[in-house]
């Protein structure tokens, strides 16, 4: 008994190693639509999160994703933040460093898929503020996460784009060595910014046709905030081209009154563009957005939510509608809806797509 006791008073005054918080999170989704298609996909996430001894935090995040036809993709991120600044090595944005110094919004975000998405890449970041100035830099490394190297991807349309969908499947995206670096400084409401990029963000922006950063690309500009306007201006030039496109100057004004919100949006570029949206609240259960662009394209979405029950009509700029009627079970979700055709687009690669209907149930923790 004796020799217990001994033993685990030893035991109790020994230094026990910190453990760091974690969080485990996935999701699993499986859609089937009346054409007889069934895409199912899957997600698994681990986050961990430690306050150094010096301070500083370290976190780390690691996740699978896979759908129906096999294609598994792994990213993980491992950050060290204190008052140095923030540095992340991983998976991270394709145009980051980049899209921070370009206050004015001269160059669109860097896409990856047909809905938009932000661009990911494998590579280093770090940015860090001081007295107002805001620096950051970033590596994007010349290969994807399985450590191969890309290839040259053929376009499509006479070669005037990038197949982005085809490089996706062939495992060649994302694979454009880059170099950014930006820099702003922030003071009394008004923000001047820098930023510069040594080589294409993804290496499915081969063309300057398609969105995102290009190589040998920068851009300078300011923004200025006065209560509910804002006023920004624009630059950039491009390595590629012989004429780089002329300065965007663009203003936008939010209103809000009571349960109605306003924001209008107008630039002068390509020929002076201007955009309204419209969000109304008629009740906590009714509620109406809609978004107005030149040339008359115009959505309107229409939600109702009685109970774990949301209802939801949507009218694309494209004159077709989307509906569906979502049930909340908490962490399960069963969806079913009615999607209207879509149009192709050589852009991206993709072909038309038909109406159809879907049953889908997803289940997170």
């Amino acid at each position: 008994m004796n020799k217990t006791l001994i033993a685990l008073a030893i035991t109790a005054a020994l230094p026990v190693a910190a453990v760091a918080d974690v969080t485990i999170s996935g999701s699993l989704s499986s859609k089937y639509k009346n054409t007889g298609a069934i895409d199912t996909d899957s997600s698994l996430r681990v986050d961990s999160s430690e306050v150094l001894a010096n301070g500083m935090t370290a976190t780390a995040g690691f996740s699978i994703t896979a759908d129906t036809d096999d294609d598994t993709e792994n990213s993980g991120t491992a950050t060290l933040a204190g008052d140095f600044g923030t540095l992340t090595v991983g998976s991270i944005d394709a145009d980051g460093a980049f899209q921070a110094g370009d206050v004015g919004g001269a160059v669109a975000d860097t896409t990856e898929s047909t809905s938009s998405t932000a661009s990911t890449v494998y590579g280093v970041h770090f940015s860090g503020t001081a007295a107002g100035l805001t620096v950051a830099a970033q590596v994007n490394a010349n290969t994807g996460a399985s450590g191969s190297g890309g290839a040259a991807v053929v376009g499509v349309a006479g070669g005037t784009a990038a197949n982005y969908v085809a490089a996706k499947a062939a495992g060649h995206a994302n694979v454009t060595k880059s170099t950014q670096m930006s820099a702003t400084y922030e003071v009394n409401g008004l923000t001047v910014g820098y930023a510069y990029a040594s080589a294409d963000a993804t290496d499915a922006n081969d063309t300057i046709t398609t969105n995102g950063v290009h190589e040998g690309q920068s851009a300078v500009g300011a923004s200025y905030a006065m209560g509910d306007l804002v006023v920004s201006v624009g630059k950039q030039n491009l390595k590629d081209t012989a004429t780089s496109p002329d300065a965007l100057v663009s203003a936008t004004y939010t209103m809000t009154a009571d349960a109605l919100t306003i924001v209008a949006q107008a630039d002068n570029a390509p020929s002076g563009d201007y955009q309204l949206n419209l969000s109304y609240a008629l009740s906590d259960a009714f509620s109406l957005s809609s978004e107005v662009d030149k040339g008359k394209t115009t959505t309107m979405v229409g939600t109702y939510t009685e109970g774990d029950m949301t209802f939801t009509v949507a009218r694309q700029d494209d004159n077709t509608t989307d509906a569906s009627i979502a049930l909340d079970y908490g962490n399960a979700d069963l969806t079913i809806g009615r999607v209207g055709a879509r149009a192709g687009s050589t852009a991206v690669g993709r072909g038309d797509a038909a109406e159809y209907s879907h049953l889908t149930y997803s289940v997170a923790f």
